[in-house]
């Protein structure tokens, strides 16, 4: 990833703090648009004057250089703007669109081929700047780039694997206690704001208890991108450069147990139910905080971004 000045303005800003049984409801996934400005030509109207290139080029020299100081200062982060989501997706063999036709069924078949590449090549950077979790490979070529989607215990994305779904058990019982701190540290931008929500709508005068009971399938990652995005001059302290997106199938059964607040009593419990769901985490590997839950996919949801 490149920034070019001054045609792409970063927002420079750190990162923010920012009914009972509705758990298993689905939201809409928020995307990050990068906002872009364009200079107008200055110049008289009638003499139609056009700068020059050399004014254009050594502005740019300048930005650049204003650019590094302030990172050099540590006055600001440029590495802390939120990121963009990337071309995620629950890969299939057909099109899941209502009166698909042959060539939407093709288009599924290249999007999850295209998919399987992509996992590969972000294991690979991963891999080279060791950054996979709980895993120091010899090599970043191995068989095991063809294994991203594998739920083997030796996979290499199997201690990340747990890592997510414990981050998923503690997102839900924080949404079932009205945790709002619990939630902050744990998930962040659109999908934030939707668990957020959700703590919200719920009634005062019970206490709601989520329930885990177990996974009818073990999670998967099913789609995962690695890019550069620590802008600094010197490498980071810790860990890599990378910025790291996974997006993470699970299948499940849950239930919720509500009390009452006043008295305490037992008030009853849902029957356990299956739930599927498609949740991206993030983590920069420059850091050292936990993965966290950004949005929530869907099933014949097309990409509309490019790889990094």
């Amino acid at each position: 990833m490149s920034l070019r000045a001054p045609r792409i303005c970063l927002d420079v800003v750190g990162r923010t703090a920012g009914g009972s049984s509705a758990l298993s409801r689905t939201w809409s996934s928020g995307l990050v648009t990068r906002h872009r400005c364009y200079a107008s030509a200055a110049g008289s109207i009638r003499q139609k004057a056009k700068p020059a290139a050399g004014a254009t080029t050594e502005e740019d020299i300048q930005n650049f250089e204003t650019m590094h100081r302030l990172v050099e200062r540590k006055e600001v982060d440029i590495s802390s703007t939120p990121l963009d989501l990337l071309d995620l997706s629950v890969p299939s063999w057909r099109s899941l669109k209502e009166g698909a036709t042959i060539l939407d069924h093709l288009r599924a078949v290249i999007q999850r081929q295209r998919n399987w590449v992509f996992n590969a090549r972000a294991l690979y950077r991963m891999a080279k700047a060791r950054s996979i979790p709980g895993v120091k490979p010899k090599s970043p070529w191995s068989w095991q780039l063809l294994s991203v989607q594998s739920t083997k215990p030796t996979a290499w994305l199997a201690p990340f694997r747990q890592a997510a779904l414990e981050v998923y058990k503690r997102v839900n019982e924080a949404v079932a206690a009205r945790d709002e701190k619990a939630i902050k540290l744990m998930s962040i931008g659109a999908q934030q704001a939707a668990y957020t929500r959700l703590i919200r709508k719920q009634d005062p005068r019970y206490i709601n208890v989520w329930k885990f009971h177990g996974e009818r399938t073990p999670c998967r990652v099913v789609s995962i991108r690695a890019f550069e995005a620590y802008y600094g001059i010197q490498p980071p302290r810790i860990g890599s450069r990378l910025a790291v997106q996974a997006l993470v199938r699970f299948d499940t059964l849950q239930s919720i147990e509500t009390y009452n607040k006043k008295t305490g009593a037992r008030l009853g419990e849902t029957e356990p139910k299956p739930v599927v769901e498609y949740l991206v985490f993030q983590k920069r590997m420059w850091f050292d905080s936990p993965w966290v839950i950004r949005d929530r996919l869907y099933e014949g949801l097309e990409s509309r971004f490019m790889a990094p």
